[in-house]
C-alpha cells in the first residue's frame, strides 16, 4: 500500500527540512506533497532546494484546506495522510495508523489525548471542548476530532469534497465521515505541543470556525 503525504507549509523556515527528512527516512513507500502557502520567513526557498517531493507553490495564502485540494489532483497513492510542517506530530506514527487500516475501516485518526503523557494547556482545553461538541452534535465517540492525523483511502478522500480553505478542514473531513456512517478507528499518536511564541497559528477564532463548520456540515442537505 503505497502512502500520499499532503505536507502544507506556510512560515515554517526552522522546521520544514527536519520533517520532510524524516517522513523520507519511513522505511514504507510513499509520496510526498509538500505545498507553500505563500510564505514570507525563507520556507519557500528551502523547500526548492528538497529533492524527492512534488513542490506546490501558492503565489497567494490560501490556508491549510487550499493548500489540500491543491495538492489532491496529483495524489499518486492508496491513501492520504496529512501533515502539518512544524513538528509537533511525530511520522513515525505513520506505518501504526496504516497497520490499522483494515478492509472494514474507512479512516484511522491519530488521538493526542489517548496518550496520558499530552500536556495540558488551553489549546488542549479548546480542542477536547470542540470534540465534545463535534460528539454531541454527530453521535460519534471520538477522543481527538481536531487531530491532523488522519489516514483515509485516497478515493473515499476524493468523495468527501473538501470546501473548507482554512482551519475548518478538520472538522469538515470529520463530519462528513460520521454523517456517512462510515467506520473510523482511533489510536493513540505523540504529540510535541509548541507554544505561540514557537509558531503555534491555532486562535480561539479557529475553534467558532470549527463548531460551525461541524454544524454546517452535519446537517445540509
Amino acid at each position: 500500500m503505497k502512502l500520499t503525504v499532503i505536507i502544507p507549509i506556510y512560515n515554517e523556515a526552522a522546521t520544514c527540512n527536519r520533517l520532510i527528512d524524516e517522513v523520507k527516512a519511513l522505511p514504507i513507500p510513499k509520496q510526498i506533497i509538500v505545498i507553500d502557502d505563500c510564505s514570507t520567513d525563507g520556507s519557500q526557498d528551502i523547500l526548492k532546494n528538497i529533492t524527492g517531493i512534488d513542490y506546490i507553490n501558492h503565489p497567494q495564502n490560501m490556508g491549510k484546506g487550499a493548500a489540500i485540494k491543491s495538492a489532491l489532483p496529483h495524489v499518486m497513492g492508496d491513501c492520504i495522510i496529512l501533515q502539518d510542517g512544524d513538528l509537533e506530530y511525530s511520522p513515525t506514527d505513520y506505518e501504526e495508523l496504516l497497520s490499522n487500516m483494515t478492509d472494514n475501516v474507512d479512516a484511522v485518526f491519530g488521538s493526542r489525548f489517548i496518550h496520558p503523557e499530552t500536556p495540558h494547556s488551553y489549546h488542549t482545553l479548546g480542542n477536547k471542548l470542540i470534540t465534545r461538541f463535534f460528539n454531541f452534535i454527530t453521535g460519534a465517540s471520538l477522543t481527538d476530532m481536531a487531530s491532523c492525523y488522519k489516514l483515509l483511502r485516497t478515493e473515499l478522500f476524493h468523495q468527501l469534497d473538501i470546501q473548507s480553505n482554512g482551519f475548518g478542514l478538520e472538522a469538515e473531513i470529520a463530519t462528513k465521515l460520521y454523517r456517512q456512517n462510515l467506520k473510523v478507528v482511533e489510536i493513540p499518536i505523540r504529540y510535541n505541543r509548541r507554544s505561540a511564541h514557537e509558531g503555534k497559528k491555532l486562535r480561539l477564532s479557529d475553534g467558532i470556525i470549527a463548531a460551525w463548520t461541524i454544524v454546517k456540515y452535519r446537517f445540509k442537505r
